[in-house]
């Protein structure tokens, strides 16, 4: 906890006390809350905090009551010569004052069990991959499957943001009280519980739902634009376009099965997603980077598909293993 976090908490208490009083100001309160969202979970956890002490507040008395029985408890005086004090009661209340701080380090651990590990949010998990595939367990049983050549950062204590560069397929378990929020490229993606894949290359993102229905918003986006299961959409930054269309449900994540299938898709994201799953090094020319595709290519052998990519779209393929480029047939 940082000391930022510290003042944060500290406030929430004074807040937490003042409240119990007629003369509290509640509007001041209310401005406090809305300046900041730590404001709010600190002060909730402050409250919890508090009544786990009134809890155990049996247990903190017992502990005072004792140490007031040590601090009066009369010893015998010692042998000075001194009759001044004999008889006298001498009182030692360092044992005492002991027992009121272990009553006092009680309540502060207590009171850490609630605050510091709620008030400060974990940190980030990053995950990444080279050639191959990973699996990612979320703690409420979703799962990811993260592409080749991908990152994952998850964050939150609920796991509910994340931000993807490459490609992923995620099934999320449904529960309402913790929507998913996906962040690729320029777009959030918004989860209710369903089956999708991302694809986030560059400028362009695309989307497809197997099962259920997610939300895709942005601020280059007039509206949020929903996806129902069968639909996908791709979104291309650069040229500042979103489109949805139909898709077929059994090709969403093929990629897992070594296949890439297309559907009128760009020259430009084919070729990026043979360097990302097939690991091929590829250029071309900015004049080839819309024309269409359409089929199916398999990736065990990037350079393979490469050249039935090259066959298919009558193109030349030049290059080497390592340095390829397509360009236009020699006229």
């Amino acid at each position: 906890m940082n000391r930022h976090d510290d003042q944060i908490l500290a406030e929430a208490a004074r807040w937490h006390l003042a409240s119990e009083d007629d003369a509290m100001d509640w509007d001041a309160f209310t401005l406090w809350l809305e300046a900041d969202p730590r404001h709010s979970a600190a002060y909730d956890e402050i409250a919890l905090s508090d009544d786990l002490l009134q809890q155990h507040s049996s247990v903190l008395e017992d502990v005072g009551t004792e140490a007031e029985v040590e601090q009066t408890r009369p010893v015998a005086a010692p042998a000075t010569g001194d009759t001044s004090v004999e008889g006298a009661e001498i009182v030692r209340p360092a044992f005492g004052r002991r027992l009121r701080w272990a009553g006092m380090a009680i309540a502060a651990t207590l009171a850490a069990v609630l605050v510091v590990p709620q008030f400060i949010s974990p940190a980030p998990e990053v995950y990444q991959t080279a050639a191959g595939t990973q699996k990612i367990a979320l703690d409420d049983g979703s799962t990811i499957i993260l592409a080749p050549r991908s990152s994952l950062t998850v964050e939150g204590r609920d796991q509910d943001h994340m931000a993807l560069s490459g490609g992923a397929l995620f099934d999320i378990r449904h529960d309402p009280d913790r929507p998913l929020t996906i962040t690729a490229g320029r777009l959030q993606i918004s989860d209710i519980g369903t089956r999708f894949d991302i694809q986030a290359q560059d400028e362009r993102v695309r989307v497809a739902v197997t099962e259920g229905k997610v939300e895709v918003s942005s601020e280059t986006l007039s509206a949020p634009v929903h996806l129902a299961a069968g639909k996908g959409l791709l979104y291309d930054a650069a040229a500042g376009t979103a489109s949805v269309a139909a898709v077929r449900t059994q090709d969403v994540g093929d990629w897992q099965n070594g296949r890439l299938s297309y559907d009128d898709a760009p020259l430009a994201l084919v070729v990026a997603d043979l360097r990302r799953y097939a690991g091929v090094k590829v250029d071309m020319p900015d004049a080839l980077r819309d024309r269409r595709f359409s089929g199916t290519l398999v990736i065990g052998d990037g350079d393979a598909a490469l050249r039935d990519l090259a066959q298919v779209m009558g193109l030349r393929l030049g290059g080497s293993a390592g340095a390829w480029r397509l360009e236009q047939p020699a006229s």
